[in-house]
């Protein structure tokens, strides 16, 4: 009988409709790394998403661990040069959430340019500004493509659809240099994982090529940008704006200064947070576990 941990929230109907009588899943999506420490013992298999950081201590206390696995693309909360020491396996989704990401970012995309959040506000508040909005059509628009695996690759389909001229970067394929793609475009939008060749990559060498009238998008991880780097180009208007969905701390804390910047919108890394990623990684995820753990 193997035991499996799921330590955050999954879609938990791909885990009601298995019957095998091998396997055993605990339910624990807001389990405490505390509890996490004590209980790991117990398990062959860890299922996380992004809340649960799976470090070296707790692979360290997985005497019986034998497999972990992330539901989304992203491993940077597994320390996995531990994993691979202790003969863990890790196996993630990366597929599973491109559209759900590429959608976000295209929306984020088209709320700077049509000025989608300030006018929001504007009708909440009981205003009529509608000389104020005047906004600008995707369709002509040089767009930065960096990070060109699922949802890189994703974002430039539907944005060469819309009429959009996209130029992409990544270590393997490119159109152009980072240089410039940033000298060049009018929007940049991130896709990078982050590890130790992407971690604040995009500096403010990169950054500061930009143009005062471009755009700035980071739906992927907020450390592959140097932070200061990116809040000083906004603060002194430099760019026209930013959209982020991921941060250097998160939760982002309430009196952080980002929330008080005019000319940036801000959504709680909401990329991956669809009913469909979730069901299409949780699969994913679980039937590679079960094909894996068989064997052994």
């Amino acid at each position: 009988m193997f035991k499996i941990l799921i330590a955050d929230k999954i879609d938990k109907s791909v885990i009601d409709r298995i019957k095998s009588t091998n396997f055993t899943f605990d339910y624990q999506p807001e389990i405490t790394p505390q509890e996490l420490i004590k209980i790991i013992p117990e398990y062959q298999g860890l299922v996380v998403r992004s809340r649960t950081k799976v470090t070296a201590e707790i692979i360290d206390k997985g005497h019986v661990l034998k497999i972990i696995g992330r539901v989304g693309s992203g491993l940077d909360n597994i320390d996995c040069v531990e994993a691979k020491k202790r003969k863990v396996t890790v196996i993630n989704s990366p597929d599973s959430n491109s559209e759900s990401v590429m959608e976000l970012t295209l929306g984020l995309i088209l709320s700077l340019l049509r000025k989608l959040s300030p006018s929001y506000s504007s009708m909440s508040q009981g205003l009529w500004l509608k000389r104020d909005f005047k906004g600008q059509e995707l369709g002509g628009k040089k767009v930065g493509v960096v990070g060109y695996g699922h949802v890189g690759k994703s974002v430039s389909k539907i944005l060469t659809a819309f009429g959009a001229k996209v130029d992409y970067y990544s270590r393997t394929q490119k159109t152009n240099s980072l240089k410039y793609i940033f000298k060049n475009s009018d929007i940049i939008t991130v896709h990078l994982p982050l590890n130790n060749v992407t971690k604040n990559l995009i500096n403010n060498d990169l950054l500061s090529l930009m143009k005062p009238a471009s755009f700035f998008v980071n739906t992927s991880r907020g450390g592959v940008v140097e932070e200061k780097s990116l809040f000083k180009l906004l603060q002194e208007k430099k760019i026209a704006g930013a959209a982020l969905d991921v941060f250097w701390q998160e939760p982002l804390p309430p009196t952080s200064p980002w929330r008080k910047l005019p000319n940036v919108i801000l959504t709680p890394h909401i990329g991956a947070s669809t009913n469909e990623a979730l069901e299409k990684g949780t699969k994913t995820v679980i039937d590679e576990i079960i094909k894996i753990l068989g064997k052994k």
